[in-house]
């Protein structure tokens, strides 16, 4: 499965409540810096926990993930593609495709929220992030 992310530059919680206005949502998930726990492995600063690190929410039938940027989101490069793959061999497969020519984000390892992840924008600019 794969979800279409939307990043933002830090306003991701002010997107949201936008888009509740505009359109019906039917499941609203989200967690900010501070939800993190402490061996997330993340380096999280004073001014990041009250941003978006992950929010999921359902458009009109359609499931959308945010989050406020750590790069600098810009008009162009606000949106990424996270992948729901079955199995590890999968997504370590598509990883070394992807990596071919482009650029590592995060390279792949276990996070507290999944098996296997990591993040790689392909040689054509998108960005995707890859998990089980």
């Amino acid at each position: 499965m794969i979800v279409p992310t939307l990043q933002f530059p830090g306003t991701c919680q002010e997107a949201i409540t936008f888009y509740e206005d505009v359109f019906t949502i039917t499941e609203k998930n989200i967690s900010h810096y501070r939800d993190a726990p402490p061996n997330s492995g993340m380096t999280i600063t004073e001014d990041m926990l009250d941003l978006v690190m992950h929010a999921s929410i359902t458009i009109c039938g359609t499931k959308f993930n945010c989050s406020d940027a750590q790069r600098d989101a810009i008009p162009g490069n606000m949106i990424l593609f996270n992948v729901f793959m079955k199995s590890e061999d999968e997504v370590h497969q598509a990883f070394e495709k992807l990596k071919i020519n482009g650029e590592v984000v995060i390279d792949l390892g276990p996070q507290f929220f999944s098996k296997l992840y990591g993040s790689i924008i392909d040689r054509f600019g998108i960005k995707w992030q890859l998990i089980t």
